[in-house]
Protein backbone atom coordinates (compact mmCIF):
# COMPACT_ATOMS: atom_id res chain seq x y z
CA UNK A 1 0.00 0.00 0.00
CA UNK A 2 3.07 2.08 -0.29
CA UNK A 3 2.93 3.22 -3.54
CA UNK A 4 -0.79 4.41 -2.90
CA UNK A 5 0.33 7.31 -0.33
CA UNK A 6 1.24 7.77 3.28
CA UNK A 7 0.42 4.67 5.08
CA UNK A 8 0.36 4.28 8.91
CA UNK A 9 -0.05 1.35 10.72
CA UNK A 10 -1.96 0.82 13.82
CA UNK A 11 -3.14 4.16 14.39
CA UNK A 12 -5.34 5.32 17.15
CA UNK A 13 -8.81 6.77 15.87
CA UNK A 14 -9.35 8.13 19.30
CA UNK A 15 -7.00 10.71 18.38
CA UNK A 16 -8.37 11.67 15.15
CA UNK A 17 -11.87 12.30 16.78
CA UNK A 18 -13.43 15.36 17.81
CA UNK A 19 -15.28 12.96 20.65
CA UNK A 20 -12.40 11.78 21.20
CA UNK A 21 -13.52 7.91 21.28
CA UNK A 22 -12.43 5.33 19.04
CA UNK A 23 -10.33 2.20 18.94
CA UNK A 24 -7.25 1.24 16.76
CA UNK A 25 -7.18 0.63 12.99
CA UNK A 26 -4.43 -1.86 11.67
CA UNK A 27 -3.50 1.04 8.69
CA UNK A 28 -4.14 4.71 7.90
CA UNK A 29 -3.82 5.43 4.53
CA UNK A 30 -3.34 8.71 2.93
CA UNK A 31 -3.72 8.77 -0.84
CA UNK A 32 -1.19 11.56 -2.87
CA UNK A 33 -4.15 11.39 -5.48
CA UNK A 34 -7.06 10.58 -7.40
CA UNK A 35 -5.19 7.97 -9.25
CA UNK A 36 -3.65 6.48 -6.10
CA UNK A 37 -6.89 6.58 -4.70
CA UNK A 38 -8.26 4.58 -7.29
CA UNK A 39 -5.25 2.25 -6.85
CA UNK A 40 -5.70 1.73 -3.16
CA UNK A 41 -9.22 0.83 -4.29
CA UNK A 42 -8.68 -2.05 -6.58
CA UNK A 43 -6.31 -3.53 -3.93
CA UNK A 44 -8.38 -3.27 -1.48
CA UNK A 45 -11.23 -5.15 -3.32
CA UNK A 46 -8.96 -7.63 -4.81
CA UNK A 47 -7.41 -8.22 -0.98
CA UNK A 48 -10.93 -8.31 0.34
CA UNK A 49 -10.06 -5.81 3.08
CA UNK A 50 -12.67 -3.28 4.33
CA UNK A 51 -12.34 0.43 4.06
CA UNK A 52 -13.78 3.43 5.87
CA UNK A 53 -12.93 7.11 4.50
CA UNK A 54 -12.84 9.28 7.15
CA UNK A 55 -13.30 12.92 6.92
CA UNK A 56 -12.63 15.17 10.29
CA UNK A 57 -14.47 12.77 12.55
CA UNK A 58 -16.38 15.83 13.76
CA UNK A 59 -19.56 14.53 12.86
CA UNK A 60 -19.14 10.80 13.92
CA UNK A 61 -19.11 8.15 16.77
CA UNK A 62 -16.67 5.58 16.05
CA UNK A 63 -16.24 2.25 17.52
CA UNK A 64 -13.75 2.31 19.79
CA UNK A 65 -12.86 -1.81 19.53
CA UNK A 66 -10.22 -2.68 16.68
CA UNK A 67 -10.97 -2.00 13.00
CA UNK A 68 -9.14 -5.18 10.90
CA UNK A 69 -9.01 -2.74 8.03
CA UNK A 70 -8.00 0.40 6.34
CA UNK A 71 -9.22 4.35 7.20
CA UNK A 72 -8.66 6.45 3.97
CA UNK A 73 -8.00 9.81 4.51
CA UNK A 74 -8.23 12.57 2.01
CA UNK A 75 -6.40 15.05 3.59
CA UNK A 76 -3.87 15.88 0.44
CA UNK A 77 -6.70 16.49 -1.53
CA UNK A 78 -6.69 20.28 -0.08
CA UNK A 79 -6.23 22.49 -3.44
CA UNK A 80 -8.33 25.68 -3.54
CA UNK A 81 -8.80 27.20 -7.00
CA UNK A 82 -10.81 30.78 -7.98
CA UNK A 83 -12.29 31.92 -10.89
CA UNK A 84 -14.89 34.54 -10.64
CA UNK A 85 -17.74 33.57 -8.12
CA UNK A 86 -16.35 29.78 -9.22
CA UNK A 87 -14.54 27.77 -5.99
CA UNK A 88 -13.57 24.62 -5.99
CA UNK A 89 -12.15 22.87 -3.22
CA UNK A 90 -10.43 19.50 -2.68
CA UNK A 91 -12.09 16.81 -0.23
CA UNK A 92 -10.36 17.18 2.40
CA UNK A 93 -10.18 21.04 2.81
CA UNK A 94 -10.88 22.10 6.11
CA UNK A 95 -14.33 25.05 5.72
CA UNK A 96 -12.68 27.14 8.04
CA UNK A 97 -9.68 27.75 6.12
CA UNK A 98 -12.06 27.56 2.86
CA UNK A 99 -13.95 30.24 4.52
CA UNK A 100 -10.61 32.42 4.89
CA UNK A 101 -9.30 32.04 1.24
CA UNK A 102 -12.81 33.02 0.08
CA UNK A 103 -12.99 36.09 2.37
CA UNK A 104 -10.28 37.52 0.91
CA UNK A 105 -11.51 37.51 -2.59
CA UNK A 106 -15.05 38.97 -1.77
CA UNK A 107 -16.94 35.91 -1.68
CA UNK A 108 -19.18 35.71 1.20
CA UNK A 109 -21.70 32.94 0.25
CA UNK A 110 -19.67 30.22 2.62
CA UNK A 111 -18.90 32.44 5.48
CA UNK A 112 -21.84 31.05 7.54
CA UNK A 113 -19.87 27.45 7.68
CA UNK A 114 -16.87 29.25 9.63
CA UNK A 115 -16.84 27.46 12.96
CA UNK A 116 -18.04 24.11 11.76
CA UNK A 117 -14.71 21.61 11.75
CA UNK A 118 -15.20 19.65 8.84
CA UNK A 119 -13.80 18.70 5.42
CA UNK A 120 -15.16 19.53 2.67
CA UNK A 121 -16.00 16.14 1.25
CA UNK A 122 -17.51 15.01 4.56
CA UNK A 123 -19.28 18.18 5.30
CA UNK A 124 -21.05 18.14 1.91
CA UNK A 125 -21.49 14.25 2.10
CA UNK A 126 -23.91 15.30 5.13
CA UNK A 127 -25.48 18.03 3.84
CA UNK A 128 -23.94 20.69 6.87
CA UNK A 129 -25.48 23.59 8.13
CA UNK A 130 -25.50 25.91 9.87
CA UNK A 131 -27.60 29.41 11.00
CA UNK A 132 -30.38 28.42 8.65
CA UNK A 133 -28.18 27.67 5.58
CA UNK A 134 -26.97 24.22 4.28
CA UNK A 135 -23.90 23.88 2.06
CA UNK A 136 -25.95 22.25 -0.72
CA UNK A 137 -27.47 25.72 -1.40
CA UNK A 138 -23.95 26.65 -3.09
CA UNK A 139 -22.72 23.38 -4.77
CA UNK A 140 -22.60 23.68 -8.23
CA UNK A 141 -20.88 19.75 -8.77
CA UNK A 142 -19.09 17.53 -7.04
CA UNK A 143 -16.39 15.32 -8.25
CA UNK A 144 -16.19 11.58 -7.09
CA UNK A 145 -14.96 8.39 -7.55
CA UNK A 146 -18.00 5.58 -7.95
CA UNK A 147 -18.32 2.34 -7.07
CA UNK A 148 -16.24 1.07 -10.03
CA UNK A 149 -13.60 3.09 -9.17
CA UNK A 150 -14.46 5.35 -12.01
CA UNK A 151 -14.08 9.42 -11.58
CA UNK A 152 -17.18 11.79 -12.53
CA UNK A 153 -18.43 14.73 -11.78
CA UNK A 154 -22.35 14.74 -10.89
CA UNK A 155 -24.04 18.27 -11.08
CA UNK A 156 -26.19 19.37 -8.38
CA UNK A 157 -29.21 18.75 -10.62
CA UNK A 158 -28.46 14.89 -10.14
CA UNK A 159 -27.85 14.77 -5.99
CA UNK A 160 -30.87 14.43 -4.06
CA UNK A 161 -30.52 16.29 -0.78
CA UNK A 162 -32.54 17.27 2.06
CA UNK A 163 -31.92 18.01 5.98
CA UNK A 164 -28.32 16.63 6.94
CA UNK A 165 -28.37 14.17 3.57
CA UNK A 166 -27.17 13.63 0.11
CA UNK A 167 -27.15 11.01 -1.80
CA UNK A 168 -23.68 10.68 -2.38
CA UNK A 169 -23.40 9.17 0.83
CA UNK A 170 -22.71 5.22 0.44
CA UNK A 171 -22.08 5.87 -3.27
CA UNK A 172 -19.69 8.02 -3.65
CA UNK A 173 -16.30 9.15 -2.78
CA UNK A 174 -16.02 12.68 -2.97
CA UNK A 175 -13.23 14.04 -4.20
CA UNK A 176 -13.79 17.48 -4.93
CA UNK A 177 -16.67 20.23 -4.87
CA UNK A 178 -17.34 23.46 -6.83
CA UNK A 179 -19.00 26.20 -5.35
CA UNK A 180 -20.98 29.12 -6.60
CA UNK A 181 -20.49 32.02 -4.21
CA UNK A 182 -21.81 35.52 -4.59
CA UNK A 183 -19.85 38.53 -3.96
CA UNK A 184 -19.71 41.04 -1.10
CA UNK A 185 -18.07 42.95 1.89
CA UNK A 186 -16.23 40.43 3.85
CA UNK A 187 -15.92 43.35 6.64
CA UNK A 188 -20.02 43.42 7.02
CA UNK A 189 -20.07 39.41 7.36
CA UNK A 190 -16.97 38.95 9.08
CA UNK A 191 -19.07 41.53 11.80
CA UNK A 192 -22.70 39.28 11.64
CA UNK A 193 -20.43 35.68 11.52
CA UNK A 194 -18.52 36.56 14.59
CA UNK A 195 -20.91 37.78 16.70
CA UNK A 196 -23.07 34.94 15.95
CA UNK A 197 -19.94 32.48 16.97
CA UNK A 198 -19.36 34.62 19.79
CA UNK A 199 -23.39 33.54 20.76
CA UNK A 200 -22.18 29.84 20.07
CA UNK A 201 -19.24 29.76 22.26
CA UNK A 202 -20.94 31.19 25.02
CA UNK A 203 -24.69 28.83 24.49
CA UNK A 204 -22.60 25.28 23.61
CA UNK A 205 -19.56 23.06 25.31
CA UNK A 206 -16.95 24.02 22.58
CA UNK A 207 -14.33 23.39 24.86
CA UNK A 208 -15.18 19.80 25.51
CA UNK A 209 -14.81 16.87 23.27
CA UNK A 210 -18.13 16.16 21.06
CA UNK A 211 -20.13 15.66 17.80
CA UNK A 212 -21.79 18.46 18.29
CA UNK A 213 -25.50 18.48 18.04
CA UNK A 214 -26.51 15.20 19.19
CA UNK A 215 -29.80 14.90 17.74
CA UNK A 216 -32.05 16.59 14.83
CA UNK A 217 -34.87 19.13 16.26
CA UNK A 218 -38.36 18.26 16.42
CA UNK A 219 -41.02 19.79 14.98
CA UNK A 220 -42.35 21.71 17.63
CA UNK A 221 -39.26 22.24 20.05
CA UNK A 222 -35.62 22.42 19.88
CA UNK A 223 -34.22 18.78 20.71
CA UNK A 224 -32.06 20.74 23.44
CA UNK A 225 -34.72 22.41 24.96
CA UNK A 226 -36.73 18.89 25.20
CA UNK A 227 -33.97 17.09 26.81
CA UNK A 228 -33.65 20.44 28.84
CA UNK A 229 -36.79 19.96 30.60
CA UNK A 230 -36.95 16.80 31.07
CA UNK A 231 -34.56 16.99 33.43
CA UNK A 232 -31.24 15.00 31.88
CA UNK A 233 -28.78 18.44 31.59
CA UNK A 234 -26.12 16.67 33.57
CA UNK A 235 -26.73 12.95 33.32
CA UNK A 236 -23.87 10.90 32.95
CA UNK A 237 -23.67 7.51 31.96
CA UNK A 238 -19.49 6.47 32.64
CA UNK A 239 -17.39 8.90 31.35
CA UNK A 240 -20.54 10.09 29.04
CA UNK A 241 -22.14 13.64 30.25
CA UNK A 242 -25.33 15.25 28.89
CA UNK A 243 -23.82 19.07 28.75
CA UNK A 244 -24.61 21.67 31.37
CA UNK A 245 -24.40 24.09 28.79
CA UNK A 246 -26.45 23.01 25.81
CA UNK A 247 -28.46 19.83 26.43
CA UNK A 248 -28.68 18.84 22.93
CA UNK A 249 -24.13 18.28 23.34
CA UNK A 250 -22.84 14.81 24.32
CA UNK A 251 -19.60 15.51 25.80
CA UNK A 252 -16.75 13.21 26.46
CA UNK A 253 -16.51 14.34 30.00
CA UNK A 254 -14.60 11.42 31.34
CA UNK A 255 -12.34 9.11 29.27
CA UNK A 256 -15.67 7.87 28.08
CA UNK A 257 -16.46 4.59 25.78
CA UNK A 258 -18.26 4.34 22.73
CA UNK A 259 -20.91 2.12 25.22
CA UNK A 260 -21.07 4.98 27.05
CA UNK A 261 -21.99 7.36 24.61
CA UNK A 262 -24.57 4.76 22.88
CA UNK A 263 -26.27 3.94 26.33
CA UNK A 264 -26.66 8.07 27.14
CA UNK A 265 -27.91 8.11 23.50
CA UNK A 266 -30.53 5.37 24.24
CA UNK A 267 -31.26 6.94 27.64
CA UNK A 268 -32.72 9.99 26.37
CA UNK A 269 -34.46 8.79 23.11
CA UNK A 270 -35.94 6.65 25.62
CA UNK A 271 -37.46 9.62 28.07
CA UNK A 272 -38.18 11.52 25.22
CA UNK A 273 -40.44 8.77 23.81
CA UNK A 274 -42.00 7.40 27.28
CA UNK A 275 -42.76 11.06 28.64
CA UNK A 276 -43.24 13.04 25.41
CA UNK A 277 -43.64 10.49 22.85
CA UNK A 278 -41.23 12.18 20.54
CA UNK A 279 -38.91 10.09 18.44
CA UNK A 280 -35.56 11.59 18.46
CA UNK A 281 -33.47 11.59 15.32
CA UNK A 282 -29.56 11.13 15.70
CA UNK A 283 -27.68 13.69 13.58
CA UNK A 284 -23.82 12.08 14.36
CA UNK A 285 -23.51 8.96 12.36
CA UNK A 286 -22.46 5.92 14.19
CA UNK A 287 -19.60 3.41 13.02
CA UNK A 288 -19.71 0.14 14.51
CA UNK A 289 -17.13 -2.10 12.91
CA UNK A 290 -18.64 -5.21 13.11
Amino acid sequence: MDNYGIVLENVNLKELSTINIGGKAKYLVRPFSYVDLGKLLDFLDDNNMQYYVLGNASNVILDDGYFDGVIIKLDEFNDIEIEGTKVTAGAGVMLPKLVNVCLQKELVSLAFFSMIPGTVGGSVVGNAGAYGHEIMEYVKEVKVIDKNHKIKTISKEDISFGYRYTSLKDNYIVLSVTFICEKGNPLEVLSEIQTRNEKRKNTQPLDKPSVGSIFRNPEDIPAGRLIEELGLKGTSVGGAMVSEKHANFIVNENNATFDDIIKLIDKIKKECKEKRNIDLVLEPTIVRWK
